[in-house]
């Protein structure tokens, strides 16, 4: 499975299965198109930190806008 992939089970999780993550891509935004609140970013943050093994900052949410925002910053914790 790849990283995309497990990000999408990821959110599925999150949101106990409401959402539809079959058309989340890179450019989802993660507040405007799936409607990701501030609690659930910090579940979705913790989430990830379990899921690959990363370590994220408060000051990481911010910098989570898309999907792809999120994938480029779990690429760079996790030297891949």
């Amino acid at each position: 499975m790849d990283t995309l992939e497990r990000l999408k089970k990821l959110l599925s999780e999150v949101y106990d299965g409401q959402i539809d993550t079959t058309n989340i891509t890179e450019e989802t935004r993660v507040v405007e198109d799936i409607g990701m609140k501030s609690i659930a970013m910090l579940y979705m943050a913790m989430a990830i930190e379990g899921e690959f093994g990363v370590s994220l900052a408060n000051e990481d949410l911010p910098k989570m806008r898309t999907v792809g925002d999120i994938l480029k910053l779990v690429e760079e914790r996790s030297g891949q």
